[in-house]
């Protein structure tokens, strides 16, 4: 039995190195453990039922190479003092973030989600939500917050808005 289980570490860290690459994340075993458990119906607590399949590297790899394993995101934001881009490259227009007084403001033209306003603009660090008719600022799951940033910050940020038509201004 524990040769079984030493040949199962072994693939499993075979499988590890090909996930690894394929996904651009650094799997931990028990991450490789837990997804062959669920695929195979095991409850967490019976994941080393798993070794029990002579389950070879190229298998783990076959069996887990479309598996969800609910990556967090791991996205950073870099500002450039100067586009790198070259001269008449395409640019989203549906799209535009704008920096302000050291935050960054995302405004999405075609946003699911139309509330509060129609468009809107999502605070990058604090993930609130900014009217931009009206300045009120709402946290993540459309709470308002009993605030509203001054008409003299929001017609500064509105000022930057070049490529999306902005809603009425009720200020």
């Amino acid at each position: 039995m524990s040769s079984q289980i030493n040949q199962f570490i072994k693939e499993v860290e075979k499988a590890m190195l090909l996930l690894n690459k394929k996904f651009s994340h650094e799997f931990k075993f028990l991450d490789i453990q837990l997804a062959l458990a669920e695929h195979y119906g095991y409850s967490p607590e019976d994941s080393t039922k798993t070794a029990s399949h002579n389950l070879t590297a190229d298998k783990i790899f076959e069996i887990l190479k479309d598996h969800d394993f609910k990556l967090p995101d791991e996205s950073e934001t870099v500002e450039l003092d100067e586009s790198i881009l070259p001269e008449g490259a395409l640019q989203r227009l549906d799209e535009q973030t704008i920096k302000s007084k050291g935050e960054i403001w995302v405004i999405h033209k075609y946003d699911k989600d139309p509330f509060p306003s129609n468009p809107h603009a999502h605070n990058e660090q604090t993930g609130q939500k900014l009217d931009l008719s009206n300045g009120d600022l709402y946290d993540g799951k459309n709470n308002y917050q009993g605030k509203n940033i001054s008409k003299k910050d929001l017609l500064l940020l509105r000022s930057k808005v070049k490529k999306i038509a902005l809603p009425t201004l009720s200020v």
